[in-house]
């Protein structure tokens, strides 16, 4: 055990004992300070990986029943919420893309498409990547996406090019490009469904939040910010001039390809299905008279029994047929994460059963400060934060202590909530912060402090932008006002 987990465990352990023997807070009902102290024994170990953050998300399933705060049914119902089975359905969907090869023909169409000049690679890059981690998860696009780019860099260097600026940028461009695009859809990433299914506990007649909403927030983000990424990356390592020769090794990749297998159209086909049965759910599920029975998790499902049901034209060793997937492959998905959303809606039901929120709500006084200065410090702390733990975890913790301080504000809740949910996959710094951060910098190309000091850059530019685009952009378009809502 590492001098880092040691402390955690001590100081986690140390902190709930003190939370739990120690009276209450003035006007803070006894239930509440054991909800924090569960909450911050989690943030702690989250931070920390005293033990591994999986099975920290664990730790309401026994704690919270032993101590009163939820009994056993409530917290089951956080586990197997419609959300925690909406991620496990994006992600079997995730895993027959990968498993038909599907991600890596989008991939190369898109890079071949672009262009060929160094920064039109880059930014080629950039849009398959934040393509393909819309829909799958941000690491597994990363490390899909590393082998074609360090590809190209060894055919640039076997050349004699000197790749000393243009390969750290590339690097880069993949890891931010799969963070930035994981933001572009519910299924995205964790802390998406995270956002939806906090407002879901604390606020039950808050209008529902589907994956239609989410494109309203997260695609003009992706659309924006992309590009801006992508033209400090190209500016900070003044990368310019054509490849040498790399367009022929996309070439030849696409060209090993051939033609789309049956797999490959069907898994299209399905995903398509997939994409406008979320997008026009409350449509064709009106049409059929069963439009409150339905989730999104209905339609990941559903994608994913036909994924499970097709054949995908292979044969495996034996010379049986192979499913578009079967469970060997379809077991390997990261369930972990889906029970760390599971843990994060247990902390929120935790915090609004035992009357955290509305105790966080009246000890906060932010009547008087401005509200753009308020979403800047939340948005700064979770960029931060998230750079030093798990993007998941981060808003696991933050998502229902904002909702709280908006009741104590005075404002919508969303105000702050969907910009530290964007903000929260915005690590841009330290390979600690996300994964595809780690996975480019296991490449070689690029060092720790590089890395930090062109994150920190970005980090900044991000921080600026999200409060922008989201005040006066996005929540505008979605009629979203500073006032408090009536279902609040």
């Amino acid at each position: 055990m590492e001098l880092r987990q040691k402390l955690g465990l001590w100081f986690g352990l140390t902190s709930f004992t003190l939370l739990m023997v120690l009276p209450p807070p003035e006007n803070m009902d006894p239930l509440a300070m054991r909800a924090a102290a569960v909450s911050l024994l989690m943030a702690i170990f989250w931070v920390t990986e005293a033990i591994s953050i999986f099975a920290t998300s664990f730790l309401p399933i026994a704690l919270f029943p032993l101590l009163g705060v939820l009994d056993a049914k409530q917290i089951a119902s956080s586990y197997g919420h419609h959300i925690v089975l909406l991620i496990l359905g994006a992600f079997f969907v995730a895993k027959a893309i990968e498993s038909n090869n599907l991600h890596k023909r989008i991939a190369l169409s898109t890079i071949r498409a672009v262009g060929t000049s160094r920064p039109k690679v880059m930014l080629s890059f950039m849009i398959a990547t934040s393509i393909l981690s819309m829909w799958t998860s941000n690491n597994s696009t990363t490390l899909m996406m590393l082998p074609i780019g360090m590809a190209i860099l060894y055919r640039e260097k076997e050349l004699g090019a000197d790749i000393s600026r243009f390969a750290p940028a590339l690097m880069l461009c993949i890891a931010y490009s799969a963070s930035i695009g994981g933001t572009g859809t519910l299924v995205g990433t964790p802390p998406n469904l995270l956002f939806v299914s906090t407002v879901e506990e604390i606020f039950p007649d808050a209008p529902l939040l589907v994956f239609s909403d989410w494109l309203k927030i997260g695609i003009p983000f992706v659309v924006l910010f992309l590009p801006v990424s992508w033209i400090y990356l190209v500016k900070y390592f003044k990368v310019d001039g054509d490849l040498k020769g790399s367009s022929e090794i996309i070439d030849q990749e696409y060209h090993d390809l051939g033609p789309m297998s049956e797999g490959e159209k069907k898994v299209s086909l399905i995903i398509f299905i997939y994409a406008m049965g979320f997008i026009f759910r409350n449509w064709w599920s009106g049409l059929l008279g069963v439009e409150s029975f339905v989730k999104d998790s209905t339609v990941a499902f559903l994608a994913s029994f036909f994924l499970f049901l097709l054949p995908s034209g292979r044969k495996d060793d034996s010379g049986r047929s192979v499913k578009l997937l079967d469970w060997k492959e379809a077991k390997e998905i990261p369930w972990g994460i889906a029970m760390m959303i599971g843990g994060g809606l247990a902390i929120a039901s935790s915090f609004k059963s035992s009357g955290l929120i509305s105790w966080v709500a009246g000890v906060i006084n932010l009547e008087g400060i401005p509200i753009l200065l308020v979403i800047l410090i939340f948005v700064t702390a979770m960029v931060f934060i998230t750079e030093i733990n798990s993007n998941t975890a981060s808003t696991a913790i933050f998502l229902p202590l904002l909702a709280g301080l908006s009741k104590a504000g005075g404002f919508h809740p969303y105000i702050l909530m969907i910009p530290a949910t964007i903000a929260a996959s915005c690590a841009f710094m330290l390979p600690s912060g996300t994964g595809p951060n780690a996975s480019v910098l296991s490449s070689g190309h690029l060092s720790i402090p590089q890395m930090a000091k062109v994150g920190f850059g970005l980090n900044i530019l991000v921080i600026i932008f999200i409060v922008i685009l989201l005040y006066f952009v996005i929540l505008p378009i979605m009629n979203i006002s500073s006032s408090v809502p009536s279902w609040m």
